[in-house]
């Protein structure tokens, strides 16, 4: 293995004392270039997304080969091994959880046992779990388990990943995952720049995903914020310039509205400061 990046949550082996449905454990991403990895069976849910190359994957007594855009997953109790392409790099993001009901959580969006062609990996989901590792406020905790929720969605396949529409959503998520700091990017100049209708655009959102584009986008925005707040000394209103919000004001009503706390609260909390 050339190089890899896990992070697992404060306190860990014990469970936060939040109620949630399950709790966000590990996360991590793996670059191989022909060296195999092996785990011994463990008490978790793992979610494994190959970004690119092709790798097999040995999860219990089955055997799945995984190209670049596909996902697989374990179950607790399941020995895994992953086995990258001998010939090019492979990249595999993956992301763990754990608790009692974690198990039926994962079974109960009813995914069969096999490679499934979910699409472009949404590296910022892992990214931003694997930032917010860090802390036990319950309300990060809550918010890791809707990240969590997003990325255990977008493993579904699409019905016609080659249809117009499923064209038009991936073009989307990239127009939204790439120009997210340019304040000017709203539903409306989304659309224009689809070449498509306001409506169209937000009934084709809530039919893939259940959130409309304007919340998409604002909760990508959110995503990058709580980084900035946690990792550096920006102002507010920096951060709020930073990551597309015209006003400060507004940015701390939405962050509010999201998290429960100010700004400057949530830095505090995180940072341990005063």
């Amino acid at each position: 293995m050339d190089k890899s990046l896990t992070v697992r949550r404060l306190g860990f082996p014990g469970f936060p004392a939040a109620h949630l449905p399950f709790y966000p454990r590990s996360c991590g991403v793996n670059c191989f270039y022909g060296q195999r990895e092996e785990q011994e069976p463990w008490n978790i849910v793992e979610i494994c997304w190959v970004e690119r190359g092709a790798c097999i994957f040995e999860i219990g007594d089955s055997v799945f080969p995984v190209q670049e855009n596909q996902s697989v997953y374990r179950m607790p109790g399941e020995k895994r091994i992953k086995i990258p392409a001998p010939d090019r790099e492979t990249v595999v993001y993956w992301a763990a959880f754990d608790g009692p009901r974690a198990a039926d959580f994962m079974l109960s969006y009813g995914y069969p046992r096999r490679a499934l062609n979910s699409g472009k990996c949404p590296v910022h989901l892992f990214d931003e779990i694997r930032n917010s590792l860090n802390s036990l406020l319950p309300s990060d905790l809550r918010r890791m388990v809707t990240l969590y929720t997003e990325l255990i969605g977008l493993m579904g396949e699409e019905q016609n990943p080659g249809s117009r529409k499923g064209q038009l959503f991936r073009n989307a998520l990239g127009v939204i995952h790439t120009r997210y700091l340019d304040a000017g990017l709203n539903v409306n100049s989304l659309a224009e720049i689809l070449g498509m209708h306001r409506t169209t655009l937000d009934r084709l959102f809530l039919r893939e995903i259940g959130v409309s584009p304007n919340r998409y986008l604002v909760k990508i925005r959110l995503h990058h914020a709580l980084s900035l707040l946690s990792s550096t000394a920006l102002s507010v209103s920096e951060i709020a310039a930073r990551t597309g919000f015209t006003r400060e004001n507004y940015f701390g009503r939405v962050f509010r509205e999201a998290t429960g706390r100010s700004p400057l609260e949530y830095r505090r909390l995180r940072t341990g400061g005063i």
